[in-house]
């Protein structure tokens, strides 16, 4: 990639710069968004501190428009304690989800480590357990890559900072003619090699909803105390 250049997830109109063909070409491209569940909510409550969950229909209209949305696919994974107050918020937010034309959700699962640490000063041994996801960036590289071998659009719009699907999106701009556009939301979550990667850079354009009680799907390998719940 020879450079970075920013772009706006907003309609185009036709200008003196912007042709009538240039817009009826952008109407007429095919997207799809992509977007890591988990790695979006940390970034709205751990970066930009917010106690609200994200209006998903609206970020999958705001990405897309001006062009047609051929399918959208949200990642997460189960609720660890899905019959805990948090948990079962954590079922609301994917019904709700559920209501979303052309949306599908992807989910990965979670699976349970112990770890034994020991006592700086008496030498004993401790053992604790928590929960890691496994599976969701593998699930939307793998979506992604295979969706654009099969021609199935024109962009990808991948919403996360996450520098485990750099290479994906290396792969796709390289061995494809598809292109790979990524928004997120800004803050140390965005990885400098996803940016790098990437065609076209936007943060994500985010609207609140309701009070934040879904639980967050834990991030790849990280224990549960790190992550808060979605």
């Amino acid at each position: 990639m020879t450079g970075i250049w920013f772009c706006t997830a907003f309609p185009v109109k036709a200008t003196d710069k912007v042709s009538k063909q240039e817009v009826l070409n952008m109407e007429n491209e095919r997207a799809m968004v992509f977007v890591d569940g988990g790695n979006l909510y940390a970034g709205v409550k751990f970066g930009l501190h917010l106690q609200k969950s994200v209006d998903i229909d609206s970020l999958i209209k705001k990405l897309t428009l001006g062009r047609r949305l051929v399918r959208a696919y949200y990642y997460t994974t189960p609720s660890p304690h899905p019959n805990s107050l948090q948990g079962k918020g954590h079922q609301r937010f994917l019904d709700k989800l559920g209501w979303i034309e052309n949306l599908q959700v992807r989910r990965g699962r979670v699976v349970p480590r112990t770890h034994t640490v020991e006592c700086p000063k008496c030498r004993r041994t401790f053992e604790y357990s928590d929960y890691t996801q496994k599976g969701v960036d593998t699930r939307i590289a793998v979506d992604m890559v295979t969706l654009a071998v099969r021609d199935a659009y024109d962009t990808a719009i991948l919403v996360s900072g996450d520098s485990d699907l750099a290479e994906a999106v290396n792969y796709i701009r390289e061995q494809t003619n598809k292109k790979v556009e990524n928004a997120c939301v800004p803050g140390k979550s965005w990885a400098k090699t996803l940016r790098e990667a990437a065609d076209c850079l936007f943060e994500a354009p985010l609207e609140e909803e309701a009070p934040l009680e879904e639980e967050a799907p834990l991030e790849e390998e990280a224990p549960l105390e790190e992550q808060a719940p979605l």
